[in-house]
């Protein structure tokens, strides 16, 4: 779709309304994943390094024991693997990326692949030297391979609260990065963001948040502290966790503003999930999610893994065909497992295509708000 007819529908705001409604019931699937599905994935999930110099309260990976990373060959004869044929997504993460040496032979090998169509770096902004000399490097790389690059930047409040949560003084450099990074995207990226992880330190504060990112003109998207067995976040949830505690509230109240303010459909229907999620006693995830059937999650060994949250690794793909252990059935059957007994307890936001029966909630909320709203509207003018 042409930019001019985005922007016409755009000045449309109930046509723009429709056409968005439309599209995105037309994604929605009715039949839930069941895990045992054969097919290849299209997202690779891939932390190349658990080494991380920021201290932060809601993960552990600074205090695990740092492990080799795989050599630029390693990562080639994992990345050969016929598992990843189909891949066109990629999201580099960690630990921190900018501490991996490799990370640009990385990037090499991963723009050799043959479907990839998007790349995505997640860093913790405050090395900012040698991130901002990569993410120039790395760009140039996609746009010769025609691939979109995508920058998030973690940031999870404003000054000393950013700084207590990073266990460090980093607010200053770390916002220093994402706004040379935001006013210079013609360098560094197709597109930016910025995340913030909202845990018991920030909720009382993320208003403050979203008003200097609104200043700045930054992109800024929040996800819930969760549970995470690869970083170790499973062992931390009482210092930062605000599910079923006295932060809760505020976490809901949060999450269902923003569900007001968001443009997009999705985006709505992701913070929707999540205050869902929050105020149900009996937590039920409404978000789909490609890890069910359709990604994989490779880690810094050459380790496989169904899910980065819940999941143990599958096998190792420096000594063992991926391919065959994918879709080993006993394997396939301990995906289906973790569908059944721990999805419905897990809000981390990736992404997914959602199913009808889940997204009843979500549209009949949209139906409540947007009704007594026109409602109190009219009353008022008749009043």
């Amino acid at each position: 779709m042409g930019k001019k007819v985005i922007k016409y529908l755009k000045s449309k705001k109930q046509l723009y309304y429709l056409l968005q409604m439309l599209l995105f019931i037309k994604n929605i699937k009715i039949k839930s994943k069941t895990g045992l599905t054969k097919k290849y994935p299209i997202v690779i999930q891939l932390p190349i390094t658990n080494n991380c110099n920021s201290k932060c309260v809601m993960c552990n990976v600074h205090k695990m024991n740092p492990t080799k990373e795989m050599s630029s060959d390693q990562f080639k004869k994992v990345l050969n693997s016929s598992l990843f044929k189909k891949v066109i997504a990629v999201g580099i993460n960690g630990g921190e990326p900018t501490l991996n040496k490799n990370l640009i032979q990385y990037v090499d090998v991963i723009l050799a692949l043959p479907k990839i169509k998007s790349l995505n770096i997640i860093s913790h902004g405050f090395n900012q030297k040698i991130l901002l000399s990569k993410l120039e490097e790395i760009y140039t790389k996609c746009k010769k391979a025609k691939v979109l690059f995508h920058v998030s930047i973690s940031l999870d409040g404003v000054g000393q609260v950013h700084n207590n949560i990073r266990g460090l003084n980093v607010f200053n450099i770390t916002a220093a990065t994402i706004d040379e990074i935001n006013n210079n995207k013609h360098k560094y990226c197709d597109s930016l963001d910025v995340g913030c992880t909202v845990i018991k330190q920030n909720v009382n504060h993320l208003n403050e948040l979203s008003v200097y990112a609104e200043s700045k003109n930054i992109d800024l998207r929040y996800r819930l502290g969760i549970s995470n067995k690869r970083i170790e976040s499973d062992k931390l949830l009482d210092d930062f966790s605000v599910l079923n505690n006295e932060y809760t509230q505020s976490a809901l109240e949060f999450f269902y503003s923003q569900m007001g303010k968001e443009k997009s459909l999705s985006g709505k229907f992701k913070y929707f999930s999540i205050y869902y999620f929050l105020k149900s006693n009996e937590p039920k995830r409404l978000l789909g999610c490609l890890w069910q059937e359709d990604g994989v999650t490779l880690d810094h060994e050459g380790n496989i893994y169904y899910c980065a949250v819940e999941s143990e690794k599958i096998g190792n793909l420096l000594s063992d065909n991926g391919e065959s252990n994918f879709f080993l059935k006993e394997n396939l059957q301990y995906r289906k497992t973790i569908i059944d007994s721990k999805c419905d307890n897990c809000i981390h936001d990736y992404p997914g295509v959602p199913t009808f029966i889940n997204v009843l909630p979500f549209l009949k909320e949209l139906f409540h708000r947007n009704f007594f709203t026109k409602k109190y509207k009219y009353l008022s003018k008749i009043s």
